[in-house]
């Protein structure tokens, strides 16, 4: 496999992925300002704890799905492709096997949770959500092996499809003045199903026809195919219960700690973070099956040099995700959350930070997952997790509901460090690249949030939490403000060798498919092209000192 051809795959790949996560993002942050707007942020809480109720439950369902993410690309590979649907199938079947059993359990113990928060609500709303616990398999061993197979467009046209279906699931509920959140688990529930249902069968239908080559079974499919997939998966079923158990005990933590009004406050920042990190993954891990073939072919050299281009792309991308969440935090609060969630912005603020480490160390775990390290992948999850929750206990008795986003943040950075480790171990920094990567993007984000936290300080207030105070003429100053600075910070990336031209080429050669796509592709290109200019990279970072700066001095007076 050419190095062409890897870029090629990986960047189809992550350009679909994209699509999927940005439909999931948009259409999920419209169904996060509907139902904020609808519920309010008392009801919310309830809604949020009962859905991290549910999430805890579904993770005793098992996740075999992940032997299909990693080992699909492999089976490909060797084209052993009915190999890979009896995989698919015992895959799915454990998890339905365990799921059903969860949800008995947690239909059973919804008094006993509903007592232990003293929320009467929860006795409702668990065994409505059962069928989300009970039939998890069905979306995630499907979209694992759609996944593998590399089928991006699929997976993304069914996200799409679905994600619509839920914000129109929410508006009819609006409209219709329904006062519980009964309906709304029931729906919520019966998409679920359904998009699961589609998403299995799907690759199934793929592969009815699919054989394997003659021969001996591939390395690590000797053996009992199913005893195989066990003894892989453990260690990341471990690890995937420290990393949903830092989101979703959080959850059940504060729930206890604050009421649901605070609670709501913290989730409904929590979940507008969230969608931006998903789309900002998705081109590591894009890399996860071409990482792998590369590893099952031997081509060591070739995966470090692949690895190297996605950590530079990775920190430079986590770097703007925060730098954009952080100089924004405030419009996206109040259009997402409404007034009434402007106490969430401090929280927001703070989040905002997330994404350099937790974005950046995505594609590590790529890594790690392609090469057979599934014990790697499991430590640096209990090392976020014991640090998040160290940071529960140490931070939110001392500042609140703020230490809390604190503790979240501790917890990534330590994992990454932890990651960036091991990744030194196995696959030694040549020349020192990654460690100049990781001085300059950090340098630069410190740089820009230094502007931007000036700027931010001299916002205007909304008086009584409206947006009219940011759309005066003081607050579109600023907001303009703000907004240059991150073009400026985009420039100055390309100047420090963070971005390079390279890359876009890359991006303008890739084909697709359609009208549309190729437009929003080269429109994108073309605007980076003008920031990639030697003469603006070179005035961009102290350009945006003395603008943010200028502009805030001009803002406060204009207050």
């Amino acid at each position: 496999m050419s190095q062409e051809t890897i870029t090629h795959r990986v960047s189809r790949g992550a350009f679909y992925l994209a699509v999927e996560k940005l439909s999931a993002m948009s259409s999920g942050i419209l169904y996060l300002a509907l139902v904020l707007r609808w519920l309010g942020a008392y009801r919310y809480g309830i809604l949020v704890l009962a859905l991290a109720v549910a999430g805890m439950a579904a993770t005793a369902s098992g996740n075999l799905e992940m032997y299909l993410e990693r080992y699909a690309a492999e089976y490909l590979a060797l084209g052993r492709l009915k190999t890979l649907r009896r995989a698919h199938l015992l895959a799915l079947a454990g998890k339905l096997l365990l799921g059903v059993a969860a949800a008995f359990v947690m239909v059973a113990l919804s008094p006993a949770i509903a007592h232990f928060y003293h929320r009467p609500e929860l006795i409702a709303l668990l065994p409505w959500l059962a069928a989300l616990v009970a039939f998890d398999g069905l979306w995630t061993t499907g979209r694992a092996t759609l996944f593998g197979l590399e089928r991006f467009r699929v997976m993304s046209l069914i996200a799409l499809v679905f994600n619509l279906l839920k914000v129109l699931l929410v508006g009819a509920l609006w409209a219709s003045h329904e006062a519980t959140l009964v309906p709304l688990a029931i729906g919520l529930s019966a998409l679920a199903v359904a998009q699961g249902a589609v998403a299995s069968a799907v690759p199934l239908w793929m592969l009815r026809r699919a054989a394997d080559p003659p021969g001996p079974a591939p390395e690590g499919g000797t053996g009992p195919l199913a005893r195989h997939m066990v003894r892989y998966c453990t260690p990341l079923l471990l690890a995937r219960v420290s990393f949903l158990s830092s989101q979703n005990l959080s959850v059940i933590v504060l729930g206890k700690l604050f009421d649901p009004g605070m609670l709501g406050l913290y989730a409904s920042a929590s979940r507008v973070i969230e969608r931006f990190i998903e789309v900002a993954n998705t081109l590591p891990t894009a890399l996860l099956p071409s990482l792998t073939q590369l590893w099952a072919r031997g081509e060591r050299d070739r995966l470090q040099t692949v690895l190297d281009h996605a950590f530079r792309l990775g920190q430079a991308g986590s770097c703007a995700l925060a730098l954009l969440l952080f100089l924004f935090a405030r419009e996206m609060m109040l259009l997402a959350g409404s007034p009434l969630f402007v106490q969430a912005i401090p929280i927001f603020m703070v989040l905002a930070l997330v994404p350099v480490a937790r974005t950046a160390q995505q594609p590590l775990t790529m890594l790690f997952r392609a090469m057979r390290r599934p014990g790697t992948e499991f430590g640096l999850a209990l090392i976020k997790f014991v640090s998040e929750f160290a940071g529960y206990f140490l931070l939110v008795p001392a500042i609140g509901l703020v230490g809390a986003a604190w503790a979240n943040l501790s917890g990534a950075v330590v994992s990454y460090a932890a990651a960036l480790i091991v990744l030194a171990r196995i696959l030694p920094d040549r020349d020192g690249e990654r460690g100049r990567v990781m001085v300059k993007s950090i340098g630069l984000l410190a740089l820009a949030l230094v502007a931007g936290a000036w700027l931010e300080r001299h916002a205007p207030v909304p008086s009584g939490g409206t947006l009219r105070a940011l759309l005066a003429p003081a607050g579109l100053v600023n907001l303009a403000a703000r907004a240059l600075l991150f073009p400026l910070a985009v420039a100055a990336a390309f100047g420090l060798g963070l971005l390079t031209r390279e890359d876009l080429e890359r991006v303008s050669a890739l084909p697709l498919k359609g009208a549309w796509m190729p437009r929003v592709r080269d429109g994108l290109v073309a605007a980076a092209q003008v920031l990639a200019r030697p003469k603006l990279q070179r005035g961009a970072t102290p350009v945006a000192l003395l603008l943010a700066t200028a502009l805030a001095l001009r803002t406060g007076g204009m207050a």
